[in-house]
């Protein structure tokens, strides 16, 4: 349970978001039967100004620095670590993340390469030291740190970009990449049960900021609002609102993978319109992964697929990096891929 205070403005336009059309009418596409589950997990409460959160899927805020639940989950972590052991070899995020950031590619095409001059944080050690936040640095703020540094070594951020990020969950990559790259806007898309986390998870770390609610969007989203707000935030049912030739960098992590075929091709559709000419997109899921949580007991599993990496219904657009996630690969046993590309147009 996630417990952040708020002025009551926030928390007004916070309220009128939950009880919006756009947050309880939904399209039918836009839940797989694995977020049709952990949707309804997903709880949010306020009391004297003060939002509780909590969820499974999608929420990975970290624990506050030096608080009660930093020392439970730390203590769990280390149990889970000595029992797992015993029968797995996978390492620590802490261990992976120093054996991975390597400044020589590997041997083939479309290999990773980090710039030694451009990696942000090449370690956990300099991880601590460079997250700004009030809380702990968790594997998943390691992950995301990973991430940051693939893309700072590709993509020039000396000028100001438009970022859209479609299922980011809480919002953990969002905040280091305004923290640490050039964004003008960040533009944020994804179900409102989860959005309903992101949204008081980033208000909290950008107090200062303007932000955009999906119910209070009320014509398309062109230039104008992009140069006006820090962030938007927008439902799978708004897609159609954004203009064309907006976006400079598009990032997709770990939710493609829980999602039908049918509905990834929505997203690279909408991806490949708003993009500008050598935009860039970034997309890293599992290779295989049965898009499905919760009680089986109803399910048909013969009419249920597997969503598979290679399968994704991608553009004709310019490779850059295309390969196994070595990171992922140390830390479980289930592997990702990893691809950047540059959108032809």
């Amino acid at each position: 349970m996630i417990k952040i205070k708020f002025h009551k403005d926030f928390i007004s336009r916070y309220e009128s978001f939950l009880n919006s059309i756009v947050f309880n009418k939904q399209s039918d596409y836009s839940k797989s039967i694995y977020w049709d589950y952990h949707s309804k997990l997903i709880k949010s409460e306020i009391k004297d100004n003060t939002l509780f959160l909590d969820g499974l899927s999608g929420n990975y805020i970290p624990p506050k620095k030096n608080s009660l639940n930093l020392y439970i989950r730390s203590l769990k972590t280390l149990i889970k670590n000595i029992i797992g052991r015993e029968t797995s070899n996978n390492l620590s995020y802490k261990e992976a993340l120093k054996k991975v950031i390597k400044t020589k590619a590997n041997m083939g095409e479309s290999q990773l390469c980090f710039k030694k001059e451009r990696i942000i944080a090449k370690d956990i050690k300099e991880c601590k030291k460079k997250y700004p936040f009030n809380y702990h640095v968790s594997d998943h703020i390691l992950r995301t740190y990973y991430y940051l540094n693939i893309l700072n070594s590709y993509i020039d951020f000396s000028k100001k970009i438009n970022l859209l990020e479609i299922g980011g969950g809480n919002g953990n990559l969002i905040s280091l990449a305004k923290y640490h790259l050039n964004t003008n806007n960040i533009l944020n898309i994804d179900l409102p049960e989860t959005l309903s986390i992101c949204i008081p998870f980033i208000k909290n770390l950008f107090p200062d900021s303007k932000m955009l609610l999906p119910n209070e969007i009320k014509k398309k989203i062109g230039e104008n609002e992009l140069n006006e707000y820090d962030f938007i935030f927008l439902t799978p049912s708004q897609l159609s609102l954004v203009d064309k030739n907006l976006g400079d960098l598009f990032i997709n992590t770990a939710s493609f993978q829980e999602m039908k075929l049918e509905q990834i091709e929505i997203y690279l559709d909408f991806i490949q319109n708003v993009a500008k000419p050598n935009a860039h997109f970034f997309c890293t899921n599992s290779v295989e992964k049965v898009p499905i949580d919760g009680p089986t007991n109803n399910l048909n599993f013969k009419k249920i697929k597997p969503t598979r990496f290679f399968e994704y219904p991608f553009r004709n657009n310019e490779i850059i990096v295309y390969q196994l996630c070595e990171l992922t690969s140390l830390v479980q046993n289930d592997p990702a891929y990893i691809r950047l590309e540059t959108i032809k147009k």
